[in-house]
């Protein structure tokens, strides 16, 4: 009786003693890291269950925690800031460890409009979403910053400027990239008043090669036409010029052949062809 009572009590002290270490163990599992918004420990809680509810209250989500150094996460989501005051839109950044069979494009769409999206009170809002399981990426943009971020010139620019780095896994590198060229576009918009267009850019160089490839080929046909000149020859007398046995008329007649007659219908004014506003995103996605 003793003896199943002192094992009894051993077992005890045990289960007393080990209880503490237990619970600072799981509690060191799971802390939140403010600086990029994601619970350390925690195997991608995107997989299991809906984003949180307090998403956009950051704009960088390290889910997928392929940013190692906290203080580079902490700069990056300093300049997110900025960029955002600066020019009152959303700038965010979210990577996350699996979609769940979701297509990506689809899930940064839905994340953008639940979270950030918001044109009535801001210049505009756009993502950038990254799986590195998958190795996939995608962007997207709301109405607003379609408006300043086209898709068919600041939409590649900015795939272009970080897609080097992000196919070469250097996430810091490529979410930096991403950050200023969304600045630089924001900022072209602003102080030029239009999208960037490469189209738009005047180039010096281009204008003067312009102009001499224009002299000279202008050069070159006159030359040309005055090579094939041959049959010019100098004369005393103006009457000479003309050879009166060139042509020869013996017999004129006008003949009505047809008439044409072109139709247009009249626009009418109650027509409207304009689809009106759309609430489809834009950017696009793609693989590295």
């Amino acid at each position: 009786m003793k003896k199943n009572f002192m094992i009894f009590m051993s077992l005890l002290m045990l289960v007393v003693f080990s209880l503490p270490v237990m619970m600072q163990a799981d509690a060191a599992g799971k802390t939140y890291d403010y600086s990029t918004g994601t619970v350390q420990g925690e195997q991608n809680r995107v997989d299991k269950k809906k984003l949180p509810a307090d998403t956009g209250d950051l704009s960088l989500h390290d889910f997928a925690q392929v940013i190692n150094d906290r203080q580079e996460s902490k700069s990056l989501l300093e300049k997110l800031n900025r960029i955002e005051h600066s020019h009152g839109v959303r700038v965010a950044i979210m990577t996350v460890s699996s979609l769940g069979g979701k297509d990506i494009n689809a899930f940064a769409d839905d994340t953008l409009n639940k979270y950030y999206r918001d044109e009535a009170n801001n210049n505009g809002s756009i993502i950038m979403v990254v799986c590195p399981s998958e190795r996939k990426w995608a962007i997207s943009t709301d109405n607003n910053m379609r408006e300043r971020i086209t898709d068919e010139h600041g939409y590649p620019a900015v795939k272009n400027s970080f897609i080097d780095h992000l196919s070469g896994n250097n996430y810091t590198g490529a979410f930096n990239d991403y950050a200023e060229k969304v600045d630089e576009l924001l900022t072209y918009y602003e102080n030029e008043g239009e999208p960037w267009d490469p189209n738009n850019k005047f180039s010096y160089a281009g204008f003067i090669l312009g102009i001499l490839a224009s002299v000279g080929i202008g050069y070159l046909f006159v030359k040309h036409l005055r090579g094939k000149m041959s049959n010019v020859h100098h004369v005393d007398e103006a009457d000479d010029y003309l050879d009166r046995n060139s042509i020869d008329i013996t017999y004129q007649e006008d003949i009505f052949l047809h008439t044409t007659r072109t139709v247009t219908k009249r626009s009418n004014d109650d027509d409207d062809s304009s689809s009106g506003s759309s609430s489809s995103n834009g950017g696009g996605s793609g693989s590295y």
